[in-house]
């Protein structure tokens, strides 16, 4: 009788192995990335990434897929700088980022501190309230790196985190929708 038993826990131990491996695989597929070219892309998106480039050299078009959001990264050589924009498949660009080239270095020049809102530049408080359109906003950082100071926000807009990040005389350099990580 005990024999049977163990039988069937280690069949059950199997199957439930073998579900896990096939969730994660599962998992894995729909998170992936997958590279494009220009011609492969939905024209919205090839548009907004063509703008954008403003006839820099494209060096990667990714397709990414989270949590059933898909999204296209484009990573472009602008003044020497790499440049990723983030596209939605309707060709809204829902984020810039300019890569620094010391990113993978630590940086001893390189501070955050948390402030209020109170805080920052009238300029920033102003570009702060007009980007957040009356949402709360949940966090403000003062960052200095290389020198450069930029203030950055995050808050909550239809659903979704934003961060954005101003320059001391109140200018948007950069807004980002995150993507979901649950």
């Amino acid at each position: 009788m005990l024999k049977k038993h163990w039988k069937f826990i280690s069949l059950m131990a199997i199957v439930c192995l073998a579900l896990c491996i096939g969730a994660v695989a599962t998992r894995q597929a729909l998170d992936g990335e997958k590279e494009f070219t220009l011609d492969e892309l939905p024209a919205a998106v090839k548009a907004t990434i063509l703008a954008e480039a403003n006839g820099a050299p494209i060096q990667e078009i990714e397709m990414e897929t989270e949590n059933g959001k898909t999204v296209y990264e484009a990573e472009v050589i602008i003044n020497g700088q790499e440049v990723e924009f983030v596209v939605a498949p309707d060709g809204t660009l829902l984020g810039k980022e300019i890569e620094d080239e010391d990113d993978d270095d630590a940086d001893d020049d390189e501070e955050e501190v948390e402030i209020s809102l109170d805080d920052v530049p009238a300029a920033v408080k102003a570009t702060m309230l007009k980007e957040a359109a009356g949402a709360v906003i949940e966090e403000v950082v003062k960052e200095t790196e290389n020198g450069k100071v930029v203030y950055e926000a995050e808050f909550e807009a239809d659903g979704q985190e934003v961060e954005i990040e101003v320059s001391p005389d109140g200018t948007l350099l950069e807004r980002e929708i995150e993507k979901d990580d649950d």
